[in-house]
């Protein structure tokens, strides 16, 4: 079956018409228009085997693979969507039977190769190790398949900061030339914009940047009164940072107090950057697709899994293809771009630094305006990648700064007075916090610090304070031609207090056994060009290197665009918790486990790690396997993962020790006898991925890994 049907395709653009084709060997592909030749590339397939279908009303379904892709489609009338998810049935159903069939065909078939998300084979050339079932080769290479890459032109880069946002691409030819040779793309007026995104009054992108500021103002200006109707935010990617309650429904605050959900907020702003970059993409090269482009996302090294997957959704629901799409760390990406600095330089016949040599330790510091990411890595002699000491890091960035001198300011002022100003003032608001952060740049730490105090701030504390100024610092704070200023002394001390913070996590961190080589400390990002930093770093860490690269602010996101050409930039990372799932101690260990505290008997289910807090974890390699027994029919498998912080890993599944981070689910068929699964485990740098096999019958089945409820 073949024909039109209108498909969601982002935020911005919504519904918009594709020709969608059923195969008879069970997948469902989209064009954007109807092919002249069904070789070419679909948009996105899904394989319909254990798809699920949820249908949304009388017109709109969505269809959702085993993997957790999603495409969502609306028919022309309710007769026309029945058409299509009865046919839809019949093929799932014809597919599972089949599935026998085709995996035979599949062991017979002597060629290492996946296909990828648009049809196309790569080869299989990487080896693995799989520890607790050698002989299982082929649970590895569907593990690995998940993880594969598809053909692409260009790589895209965008590095969504708290503070500010950039992006960059690079063509494939280019890359193979010249690493360097990066386009960083102008997003309105600079290479990074604010992070602040502006909608209307129902809830409608309008602008983002420095642009979103701008209409703020305008709005306060000409309709005060409508201008609070509109939403504005700003800062917001930080309440993501260590959030283990996170869920898909968060909700961010904006300027004036208004929610909305964060996962759109964060979309929108990812789609606006998406389309511009994609439209520099086509102006260098019209007669590359959508498809050609792989995207890479930076992220803190210290988000947990369900940081990463909310960006994941988050991207996905902006339009980017769900396998296009790579996670990379922020402070890893730097230090890939730092190496192929070095790695320049020597060509160019420079002298170099030998911080990037073989067996070589370094701290790649990434210092930015809301977090700041540590990670301690070696270099190995394949030119990759090693983690010696897991992630680490906290909200010790710039903004920490401007947060305590908007504490000087509320305690000048009055709270009450400051939050009536943001609320009926906002366009002023804004004004004001550019103007700290201005000038905390500038600062040169042998003045006193002023801040421009807008007339209107002026009026409110004279309508609840006459006196103006509270008796906490009036010694340090005062008014003095229209700008508050603050005594050297009391500025000083707060940079230092910040500064002090970060070098003390520094020192504590090459303090461990496993850090006791490092040689160097390389500084990236904005808030590293701040010259209280720099001296305070150097007289506490005189015997180390301290490396400040050229132009600090885009070493993240060139790296990020390099990671995206590399195959496997980083081979071992060092797990941040122990992981493990739930078994029932009172039956027989492995062979008892269901996957599910809620059908475990009274007694308290034991914690059976599947890797513990600080081992290696090979990128790409099977890093456990587990046997979960399964009945005849049974069609699902549902495994619950925990995580714990603990010095030693958990002995049993409580509240006081561990949490449940998220669960792995696995569709199967054709389950005629009681039989076990083999439960494989992978992880590809940011990601976990599962797939199970069938002692009996051999076959395989993907699952998927959710760590976002």
């Amino acid at each position: 079956m073949n024909g039109t049907l209108k498909k969601w395709t982002s935020l911005f653009r919504g519904y918009q018409h594709r020709w969608v084709i059923l195969t008879n060997d069970g997948c469902l592909k989209y064009y954007e228009t109807e092919p002249d030749d069904l070789t070419e590339p679909p948009r996105g397939q899904i394989k319909l085997s254990f798809a699920e279908i949820e249908r949304k009303d009388d017109k709109r379904f969505k269809v959702i693979s085993n993997e957790g892709q999603k495409f969502s489609f609306r028919a022309e009338n309710e007769e026309e969507a029945d058409q299509w998810i009865a046919v839809i049935e019949d093929i799932k159903s014809g597919a599972r039977d089949d599935l026998s069939d085709e995996e035979e065909k599949e062991e017979e078939d002597e060629t290492d190769s996946v296909q990828d998300g648009e049809g196309n084979k790569e080869v299989v050339t990487q080896v693995f190790h799989v520890p607790l079932c050698s002989s299982n080769s082929k649970t590895a290479k569907l593990l690995f398949s998940q993880s594969c890459r598809k053909n692409f032109q260009v790589v895209a880069a965008i590095d969504f900061g708290s503070s500010y946002t950039c992006c960059a691409f690079s063509f494939k030819s280019e890359y193979k030339k010249d690493p360097l040779d990066i386009h960083v793309v102008t997003i309105d007026e600079s290479h990074k914009e604010p992070t602040i995104l502006l909608l209307n009054q129902e809830g409608q992108f309008d602008s983002f940047g420095s642009k979103a500021e701008e209409k703020l103002t305008q709005l306060q200006q000409e309709d005060p009164d409508g201008a609070n109707d509109w939403y504005l935010f700003r800062n917001f990617k930080m309440q993501l940072y260590n959030n283990k309650s996170l869920s898909k429904l968060l909700k961010f605050k904006d300027l004036g107090g208004k929610s909305m959900k964060a996962d759109y907020v964060f979309a929108l702003c990812i789609e606006y950057i998406y389309n511009m970059v994609v439209e520099k993409i086509f102006d260098k090269d019209s007669s590359l697709k959508d498809y050609d482009i792989r995207w890479v996302l930076t992220c803190p090294a210290m988000w947990n899994e369900s940081a990463r997957q909310f960006m994941l959704e988050a991207a996905e629901e902006s339009g980017i293809d769900r396998k296009s799409i790579t996670l990379v760390l922020e402070p890893e990406a730097a230090a890939i771009c730092c190496k192929c600095l070095e790695t320049d330089k020597k060509l160019k016949g420079t002298k170099g630094t030998h911080v990037f040599a073989t067996g070589s330790r370094f701290l790649i510091v990434d210092l930015g305006g809301g977090a700041v990411d540590i990670t301690a890595n070696e270099v190995l002699d394949s030119g990759q990648l090693k983690e010696i000491y897991n992630a680490s890091g906290g909200p010790w960035g710039g903004n920490m700064i401007n947060h305590k001198i908007w504490i000087v300011i509320y305690d000048f002022f009055g709270n009450a007075v400051v939050q009536n100003f943001m609320k009926e003032h906002g366009d002023d608001y804004l004004q004001m916090i550019r103007a700290v952060e201005e000038e905390k740049k500038d600062y040169d730490f042998d003045e006193r610090f002023y801040v421009d105090v807008p007339d209107s701030l002026l009026d409110e504390a004279k309508k609840l304070n006459a006196d103006l100024v509270y008796d906490k610092n009036k010694d340090a704070v005062k008014m003095v031609k229209g700008r508050l200023q603050i005594e050297k002394k009391m500025v000083n001390a707060i940079f230092k207090e910040c500064i002090d913070t970060l070098c003390k996590n520094i020192k504590d961190l090459l303090s461990k056994k496993e850090t006791e080589d490092v040689s160097s400390l390389i500084m990236v990002g904005g808030y590293s060009s701040c010259t209280l930093l720099q001296k305070t770093l150097k007289d506490m860490f005189s015997d180390l290197k301290i490396i400040y690269p050229p132009d600090p602010e885009t070493t993240v996101i060139k790296g990020a665009v390099i990671m995206g050409h590399m195959n496997t930039p980083i081979a071992r990372r060092l797990a941040r918790y122990h992981y493990g799932i739930a078994i029932n101690s009172e039956l027989d260990l492995v062979e008892s486990f269901n996957g599910s505290l809620a059908e475990q008997t009274d007694t308290e289910p034991e914690f059976l790690a599947f890797i513990k807090k600080l081992d290696p974890i090979k990128v790409n390699d099977v890093i456990a396997e587990y046997d979960v027994p399964v009945s005849s029919g049974q069609e699902k498998v549902i495994i619950e993962v925990y995580a714990s912080d603990s010095n030693v890993p958990p002995k049993v599944v409580s509240d006081a020790h561990c949490r449940k981070i998220g669960t792995i689910r696995i569709k199967m068929s054709n389950i005629n006898d009681d039989t076990m699964l083999k439960v494989g485990m992978s992880c590809d740098g940011t990601e976990f991925k599962a797939v199970a096999r069938d002692y009996t019958t051999g076959r395989c089945f993907a699952g998927i890994c959710r760590f976002l409820e």
